[in-house]
């Protein structure tokens, strides 16, 4: 399988802190990787440094085989990102922003943002005519993950999508992207602390933990690990493994 994404001692401090610490993961192609930490353990970090909205302080990033900067540029227009708050216009409505963000990137294609609308449930009957800043949390969050997804990207990047959605909504989202994975191909690396969700969408598992990366697994491992261990729900095993690493872990917090 093709290297989508290789980080090789990537390190990011914020001055006398270190949120990323050395890291080292490399993400295949056609993969749905989960990303878990608790608060503060640098998976918003990995994210913005994989979207070039910070720089590295030690390391290096590949994306699509490209490290130089410029190659990292042409490399992010085959990414799709949501990360913390989606980038919108308060005063245009879910619908109108799509078609600025489709505009921007280039593209103009009305049956795309049509069928992103309602593979994620946006709607003017639902978002009405008014203003993004008059939208539910979970309105926001679907044209989040819609603007994401309008170039068609090869490798999205997800921080918690399933904020602020309804079990409609979650259900929507989940096959969604279960669909671009298995029709498409499109290799996921998804931040959440909804674990049993993340559990229906995961081949692989990555867990962070005081900015150090400390296990990854593919889920059919970690299935096997959790009925040895007599485990039924994901956040077990993640407890255990952070008791696991408690002195390190009481360092960070």
């Amino acid at each position: 399988m093709e290297e989508i994404l290789s980080a090789r001692g990537l390190t990011k401090r914020f001055g006398n802190r270190t949120v990323l610490d050395g890291l080292d993961l490399t993400l295949k192609s056609g993969r749905i990787y989960g990303l878990i930490g608790p608060n503060g353990a640098g998976k918003t970090t990995l994210l913005r440094l994989t979207a070039g909205l910070c720089l590295p302080t030690e390391g290096s990033l590949i994306l699509f085989g490209g490290e130089s900067e410029r190659a990292l540029r042409a490399a992010r227009r085959r990414v799709g990102f949501l990360i913390e708050e989606p980038i919108a216009s308060e005063s245009r409505s879910v619908g109108r922003n799509l078609s600025m963000q489709a505009a921007l990137a280039g593209r103009r294609d009305r049956e795309r943002i049509r069928a992103l609308r309602k593979s994620l449930g946006i709607t003017e009957r639902k978002v009405g005519m008014g203003s993004y800043a008059l939208c539910s949390t979970g309105q926001k969050q679907r044209y989040g993950v819609a603007a994401a997804l309008l170039g068609e990207p090869e490798l999205l990047v997800l921080d918690e999508p399933m904020n602020g959605l309804d079990t409609e909504g979650s259900r929507d989202l989940r096959e969604l992207l279960l669909r671009l994975n298995r029709e498409k191909g499109v290799t996921m690396l998804i931040s959440s602390h909804d674990l049993e969700t993340l559990r229906l969408l995961a081949t692989d598992y990555i867990f962070l933990i005081g900015g150090r990366l400390r296990q990854t697994l593919p889920a059919e491992e970690l299935e096997r690990r959790l009925e040895a261990e007599g485990m039924k729900r994901l956040e077990d095993y993640f407890f255990r493994l952070r008791e696991d690493c408690g002195e390190d872990e009481k360092e960070w917090e």
